[in-house]
Parts: structure tokens; sequence; C-alpha cells
């Protein structure tokens, strides 16, 4: 073989690795078509108070949101943006999905109204002035698809909370809609209601398989608790070979733990799956 020819499939081959490795805009993780298309909107606002000791409370918040602007079916979107601020955004009915994009950072700015003094801005600048300390807080909320075919598309949310620049909260929350009939995908819409318990037991035995443990009692030494009583919840997420549930800080484990996930396989679900299970697109 000559060195050209050797040269030329050297390229070719690094061509398709690096096809095989990117991951688009809109999330896809597989060769399917992406069951929607999004568009992300950036915003971000400042607030601050006085708190109760005299200080200053320096407040910032801001978001980037990857929200549905088409769906790969043709269909109106604006049911599926309903659902997207509803869920995801957590916003009322009567908000738009506009508003309630506003209303995500509104909502990180008021979190710490509770700390509010007595004083006036005009006295708390004052009190800065003064050589008085202020704490800074800063919000991060960030949406983006993860999962993105089948008819189906999943969106993870990750809200973060920093310190003065140091973290002090990340929560990681998943939604999942069904495109082709827009609406919300919740444990109905996956399993037989009598099959829950059993889905229980997979993910109490998944975590043991996981973390390497025989019982309970070396569960709860690296930090898990009531791990007899682990409940099937609605924060999970699709991909490639099974569904994932991920559990909030202190749900399952202590927050030092973080947030504990747990896989199962789509083959272990199987005997779980009710009738025209969106699991059955997969």
């Amino acid at each position: 073989m000559s060195t050209k020819v050797l040269a030329i499939l050297i390229l070719l081959f690094a061509t398709a690795l690096s096809v095989a490795g990117c991951k688009g805009k809109n999330g896809n993780n597989g060769d399917g078509k992406p069951a929607v298309t999004v568009k992300t909107q950036r915003l971000s606002d400042t607030s601050g108070f006085a708190m109760s000791n005299g200080e200053r409370c320096a407040i910032v918040a801001d978001a980037a949101i990857d929200f549905p602007i088409s769906v790969v079916n043709g269909a109106a979107v604006d049911s599926l943006q309903h659902l997207f601020a509803v869920h995801v955004l957590e916003a009322g009915d009567s908000l738009s999905l506009q508003e309630a994009m506003r209303q995500v950072v509104a909502n990180s700015l008021h979190q710490y109204d509770f700390m509010s003094g007595p004083l006036s801005d005009e006295e708390a600048v004052e009190a800065t002035a003064d050589g008085l300390r202020t704490v800074k807080y800063a919000t991060s909320t960030r949406v983006t698809p993860i999962y993105n075919q089948n008819g189906v598309v999943t969106f993870e949310r990750v809200d973060v909370v920093k310190k003065n620049e140091k973290v002090t909260s990340v929560t990681h929350r998943y939604y999942s809609f069904d495109v082709e009939t827009q609406t919300f995908i919740d444990l109905n819409r996956l399993f037989r209601d009598d099959a829950i318990s059993d889905i229980c037991k997979l993910l109490r035995q998944q975590l043991l398989k996981q973390n390497n443990a025989t019982g309970n009692e070396q569960l709860n030494d690296l930090g898990y608790f009531n791990v007899e009583n682990i409940s099937v919840t609605r924060n999970f997420y699709f991909d490639e070979n099974g569904i994932t549930w991920s559990f909030l800080p202190n749900e399952l484990a202590v927050e030092a733990v973080g947030e504990p996930k747990i896989t199962i396989p789509y083959a272990d679900l199987e005997s779980s799956l009710c009738e025209e299970s969106i699991i059955q697109r997969f």
C-alpha cells in the first residue's frame, strides 16, 4: 500500500470518528431524527438589599434556556411550549412562554428576600461604604435537551447556586415529553401501576451493584439512607441504554454524596411496561 493511499485512509478514519463523536445543538443521542428543534433564550438580572445584620446582599441570576420552536412531524408547537413552561420552568397555566422564562430569573432573585433587613437601600450603600461585607449570591439555570429522538424529547434543567464564588448547591431535574401527542411523560405512560413495586426492587438491586455493596448497612456507611424504601420518582431520563433515575441531594443520600443516579436497562423493564408504553419505541 502506497504512502499516499495510507494517508487518505487515515484521514477518512479520523473524519468518521469526528462525526461519530459530535452532538448537535438539538441534543440528538443517536441516528434517529430529532423530535424537536430548539432555540436558546438568555436572560439575566441583578438585585440587592441590606440584611438584618447591616451587611449588603448582592444577587445575580442568569438563565440559558433551550426551548422548542418546532416539532419533527410539522404539527403546531404551541401545546408543547405550554407544557415546557408548566413543567420545566414551573410556571402557572396563565403565563406565556416568554413570561415563564423571565419568571425563572425573578424567582432566583427573590428566593433570598427572607434575609432582608430593616435598612433602606441608601442605608445599605452607606453601610457598605463603611467597610461592612457584601455577601454575593449567584444563581445559574441551564436547560438543554439531552434526549431528542423516537418522538421523545427530554430536557435537563441544572440549577447552580454560588455564595461568594463558592458552589453551595447543584440540582439536576429531568422532564420528558411525547412529541407525537404533545403530552408530558409521567410514570403511567411507561409502566403498569402494579409493576411500580418491582421497579423499586430493581432500583435497590442496581444501587447495591453499582456500589459493590452486599446490603443496606454498607450503603448506609457510604452515606445512603432509607434504601429499603427507595421509590420510583418522576426525575428520570432516557438514553440508548435504559432509563436513569436521578435523586436530588438529601433525597436518597447525604449531601456529600451528591445526586445519585441509577440506570435500569430497557430489557429489565420489559415485564413492567403498560400497553402502548413509550419505551416500546426504543
